[in-house]
C-alpha cells in the first residue's frame, strides 16, 4: 500500500482493515476515513478536472474515485 502527500499537507493512505484514511500530514490526526470493499492494493492518485481535485485508489478489485471539497 502506497502514501500519497499533497500541498494542501493531506496525506492519504490504507490501513489493514479496509479503509481508506487522510491525516493531517503535520499532526498525523485522522481527518476523514471510508471503508472500501477490499483492501487499498496501490497508491492513491490525484488529478485536477476542471478546477476540481480528485482522488483515486484501487481496492480490492475496485476503483474508487473522491473529489477534494474546498
Amino acid at each position: 500500500m502506497g502514501i500519497l502527500t499533497t500541498a494542501g499537507k493531506l496525506l492519504f493512505t490504507g490501513d489493514p482493515s479496509g479503509n481508506f484514511v487522510v491525516y493531517d500530514a503535520a499532526s498525523g490526526k485522522i481527518l476523514w476515513h471510508a471503508h472500501l470493499v477490499g483492501t487499498v492494493s496501490n497508491g492513491p492518485m490525484t488529478y485536477e478536472l476542471d478546477g476540481r481535485q480528485y482522488i483515486v485508489v484501487g481496492a480490492g478489485d475496485s476503483l474508487y474515485g473522491f473529489t477534494l471539497l474546498q
